[in-house]
């Protein structure tokens, strides 16, 4: 009771944040002039964001297999990729995340809590991108302090874990003698949770001994967020043209780290004002209010339609229902539980 109790407000907490956030992208965008900006945009640029949707998607999963040991097929995981982004934009709480560990772990015959040890990995490494792209915009453009602040603050949290990431591939070996002897002196049940997730931690982390595959990690994760940079250009020049890398990489990187609140599915609300104000404030000369919310609704519409739409004719082309997933998901999460840190 008190667990359905703590996931309704988490729910109704996001649907809260949603809507406060909705209201403030659109309260200095009046419908008029919103309605006005929308009859001159260039609807072409709007589906090139729509295609880096979907090349984002075919490089998430080509580089989640990589991180997988190069098991199954691009396309298992580029469907599954696409089944999660479907979960995500229908169903609260981010269910995607467990919903496409659930999709590769029976289409490609891995076990869940292998499967979720990966995505520890993969955001690891695409929170290490932001920051990197965080860090070169900071040297090229003036930046509100409170995401200066905040970008150094993740940093340098960033670093300590990747500091501690290179230990364990050092050292993680020799370790585990000293983490049976920690787990022992742990109340029963939680000896065997200590030992499980050190052991599922150097899983995760093993495929970054092979030089090869780093290499291709960072190629497909360059590409990932180039597309992502692409697509918040495209949306941009669907409205006010001339666009240069700088802006739609930093509301993109505004975007991603922003996406971390509680929101509804699909982010909305969250994902408008976030992007509206990561173009307004520090680009006044180039976007009014209303100009900046309208960028931010096309792409995030590319988004959420592309990536639903895939999503679909993933479920069609692997014969299982939205509902089938969703229910499995919970499963998933719990039996993955330990591999998070």
């Amino acid at each position: 009771m008190s667990g359905r109790l703590g996931t309704s407000i988490k729910i109704g907490l996001g649907f809260v944040v949603s809507a406060i956030c909705l209201w403030l992208a659109i309260r200095n965008a009046p419908i008029s002039e919103l309605s006005a900006a929308a009859t001159q945009v260039n609807w072409a640029w709007v589906a090139v964001a729509g295609l880096t949707v979907a090349i984002s998607l075919w490089a998430r999963g080509c580089r989640w297999k990589v991180l997988l040991g190069g098991r199954g097929t691009s396309m298992e995981y580029f469907w599954a990729q696409s089944i999660g982004s479907l979960l995500t934009n229908v169903f609260p709480l981010r269910a995607g995340e467990a919903g496409r560990v659930v999709i590769v772990s029976r289409q490609v015959g891995i076990p869940l809590v292998q499967v979720g040890a990966s995505l520890v990995l993969e955001r690891a490494v695409d929170l290490a991108v932001i920051l990197t792209l965080m860090t070169v915009l900071l040297l090229v453009m003036d930046v509100p302090w409170q995401v200066t602040a905040t970008g150094l603050a993740l940093g340098a949290a960033m670093a300590v874990a990747w500091i501690g990431v290179v230990v364990l591939l050092i050292f993680g070996g020799r370790l585990t003698g000293l983490v049976e002897s920690i787990a022992d002196r742990l109340p029963g049940r939680f000896q065997q949770l200590a030992l499980d997730s050190w052991s599922h931690l150097l899983v995760a982390l093993d495929p970054l001994r092979d030089v090869r595959v780093v290499g291709q990690i960072v190629l497909w994760s360059v590409l990932i967020w180039a597309m992502g940079v692409g697509g918040f250009w495209a949306a941009i020049e669907a409205v006010v043209p001339g666009a240069g890398p700088i802006e739609p990489a930093f509301a993109l990187v505004a975007v991603a780290l922003g996406v971390a609140l509680p929101s509804s599915p699909g982010f909305i609300g969250v994902f408008h004002l976030i992007g509206q104000q990561a173009l307004a404030a520090p680009f006044p000369e180039r976007y009014n209010d209303t100009q900046a919310v309208l960028i931010a609704i096309l792409n995030h519409a590319a988004y959420y339609l592309t990536s639903t739409l895939l999503g679909v004719i993933g479920l069609a082309r692997l014969g299982i229902s939205l509902g089938a997933v969703r229910h499995a998901a919970p499963t998933a999460e719990a039996e993955a539980a330990p591999t998070r840190p």
